[in-house]
């Protein structure tokens, strides 16, 4: 430096001094690596610094810009994760305060992400339960990013609302009607996939009960053995009658299953119960009442009046042709045939109508004291003696007959009368049940009693004789001895 002043005086002095070229800055990234793959909305780390000779740590004014979003940040480290779809190029720049200047870039992939898929096995679209039915969910879901993510899947109904969450539950407690039934998965990049059938929750119809025996206001005996036979049929169960449950009231439980027997019950009018439950909680049953009665015996004697035999017309001929009544010895009554093989039948007419209306009959048995044997004895060689039934007289009228010989009977063989061992003893016969349905309770009943064979051809008397309702002693008569539940 110099200087000259106005009289011509100088004076100079002199420095050194070195001038250096700008040194530029340098850039250094550590994240992202360039290559690096993510998915869009994954949080993207940015991390890099800066130094420079002059200014030293220059780390804070770095910029960081990609190609395709443009300018994303500064500093020496921040993160997104709204990187765009692509591959960008991300650059890291800064400029010093001598205006030198440094940039480094990676590439980065940012792809798409790709939603989870659910799949969804049960149950299966249409299926159809009952309620209170257990139903099985099970389905699963797969992600490309994420891998397995069954254990995210939500289920949920369009009825029901919420149902449960995971692979794989049970409910009970779907109620009644049409689902549609939605399995959905939610995957950690905000991707979604949902699946879904169709179910149905039918009402349970209850089962249907039904007793057959016995039948409604039977009656029977103290001691006897009573069958019992149901069935329950359920529509979604099928038969279910080996599970049904018997009950009296008056005795409590009797038996179970489609059918048994007993002679336990006691005296008394029963209403008889026969239930049975579903698999679902249904229930039904069906009741009868059954009267456990004190069974009563009576006997009784025979009419004189219309009590008799009828002699056939003629051999073969199969029509009475005489009748005789009113006779008190020991061949009163006749069956079997006389010389000239005519066939003989004894009619019996008895007052029943002192049997209580509506009563049972149990038991029915009609006997005859034997008074004479006349020939060889038909028991022997006519085949059986068998008594047909009548509900009221034969021919319409109680009135002994010769056209009774021949006159419909209400049962045929209704009972075949014993043989007798010796005079003095009794030929019984026990009445069927239908011979028993036929006495009559409001009248008279009469019995017509005859051999299978109608003569043995032998050119001889063959035939057995009893005592009729006209003897004197009264033991002698004709008995109808009847066991009845009134």
């Amino acid at each position: 430096a110099s200087v000259t002043d106005s009289h011509g005086g100088t004076d100079s002095t002199s420095v050194s001094v070195t001038i250096n070229a700008n040194a530029d800055p340098v850039v250094t990234i550590t994240s992202p690596t360039t290559g690096s793959v993510f998915t869009a909305t994954d949080p993207v780390s940015f991390a890099g610094s800066a130094t420079d000779a002059e200014d030293g740590d220059v780390t804070a004014d770095l910029s960081w810009s990609s190609d395709l979003d443009g300018v994303l940040g500064t500093g020496g480290s921040f993160s997104l994760t709204t990187l765009s779809v692509g591959t960008h190029v991300i650059t890291a720049s800064v400029t010093d305060s001598h205006g030198g200047s440094d940039s480094t870039s990676v590439s980065v992939t940012i792809n798409a992400n790709a939603d989870p898929v659910v799949t969804l096995t049960s149950p299966t679209t249409g299926s159809v339960f009952t309620a209170t039915d257990p139903v099985s969910f099970a389905g699963s879901a797969t992600d490309a990013e994420d891998g397995d993510v069954t254990a995210d899947l939500s289920w949920s109904s369009d009825l029901d609302g919420v149902l449960g969450t995971g692979g794989s539950f049970s409910l009970t407690t779907l109620s009644v009607g049409t689902h549609v039934i939605t399995a959905s998965v939610t995957d950690s990049h905000g991707g979604t996939d949902s699946t879904s059938v169709n179910v149905t929750i039918n009402t349970n119809a209850d089962p249907v009960v039904t007793i057959t025996s016995p039948t409604n206001g039977s009656v029977v005996a103290v001691g006897a053995s009573v069958s019992f036979a149901g069935s329950a049929a359920d529509p979604e169960d099928g038969d279910l009658s080996a599970a049904l449950v018997w009950t009296s009231d008056l005795d409590g439980a009797i038996g179970s299953g489609a059918s048994f027997s007993t002679a336990g019950l006691s005296q008394g009018t029963h209403t008889i119960t026969a239930s049975v439950a579903d698999s679902h909680g249904g229930s039904g049953s069906a009741s009868i009442s059954l009267d456990v009665a004190q069974p009563v015996q009576v006997t009784l004697t025979a009419i004189a009046a219309e009590d008799g035999y009828v002699l056939e017309s003629s051999e073969n001929s199969d029509v009475g042709g005489s009748s005789n009544s009113g006779n008190k010895g020991r061949r009163s009554l006749r069956v079997g045939d006389v010389s000239d093989d005519r066939q003989y039948k004894t009619i019996l007419s008895f007052d029943t109508s002192s049997l209580p209306a509506g009563a049972t009959v149990l038991e029915a048995t009609v006997r005859l004291r034997r008074g004479r044997l006349t020939g060889s004895n038909p028991f022997q060689t006519h085949g059986a003696c068998r008594v047909d039934v009548n509900t009221g007289g034969f021919g319409g009228d109680t009135a002994l007959a010769s056209s009774d010989f021949q006159a419909s009977a209400t049962v045929t063989g209704a009972a075949v009368l014993s043989d007798a061992p010796s005079d003095g003893s009794w030929s019984e016969g026990s009445l069927n049940a239908a011979g028993r349905a036929a006495i009559d309770l409001q009248g008279t009943t009469q019995m017509r009693i005859a051999f299978d064979l109608d003569d043995n051809d032998d050119g001889g008397n063959d035939y057995m004789g009893y005592y009729a309702a006209d003897n004197n002693n009264a033991s002698n008569r004709p008995q109808l001895v009847v066991t009845y539940l009134p």
